[in-house]
């Protein structure tokens, strides 16, 4: 009987440490896509727009007029 029990736990502890590995993968994975995802956003709210008068550079909202590329959605897409 201990024998088994000792199996048991063996087992068991071989499977925590299969478990803890994914979960270290998954938040690796986590990890890189937020820096892509915040590379992405650097890049696209990073430079202001440029115009001839400072006031109207003050009171545009470029962010709600341009468009995410789609090569952020892809750099996604490609990491799952």
């Amino acid at each position: 009987m201990l024998k088994n029990n000792h199996h048991d736990h063996k087992q068991r502890v071989e499977a925590m440490i299969k478990n803890i590995n994914t979960i270290s993968l998954e938040m690796k994975k986590m990890k890189e896509l937020s820096h892509i995802l915040l590379c992405d956003l650097n890049l696209h709210f990073g430079q202001p727009k440029k115009t001839r008068d400072p006031k109207e550079a003050e009171t545009s909202h470029s962010f709600e007029e341009t468009e995410i590329p789609d090569v952020a959605l892809a750099s996604i897409s490609l990491s799952d």
